[in-house]
């Protein structure tokens, strides 16, 4: 009788995909929590969780970050926006009053 490996493919695929979407959803739960505690505005809460996510799977210590607003600030350099702020308080000061309008 024949051994037929491809159950044994498929099993190790699903598994596979199982902790990927695990490693996904705990990700965006932990940037929703970092989103939450430094004000992010809800417009931006879904790019920044996909840009959190992009920085878990590059970093060698996975989703135990160190949590902080710069986490924030970096993404927001990173990305092309008209928004002076990307939080909810921000405040903008005489400079960012001028350079906006």
């Amino acid at each position: 009788m024949i051994d037929n490996p491809l159950p044994d493919q498929i099993m190790n695929q699903d598994d596979d995909l199982y902790i990927s979407d695990q490693f996904n959803e705990h990700c965006i739960d932990k940037a929703k929590e970092i989103a939450s505690e430094f004000n992010l505005l809800p417009e931006f809460i879904d790019d920044f969780s996909e840009y959190y996510i992009e920085i878990c799977k590059e970093s060698d210590e996975g989703y135990s970050l160190i949590n902080d607003k710069s986490i924030i600030d970096e993404w927001f350099e990173s990305i092309d926006s008209d928004y002076p702020s990307p939080y909810k308080d921000y405040e903008p000061g005489d400079i960012d009053l001028l350079n906006f309008s």
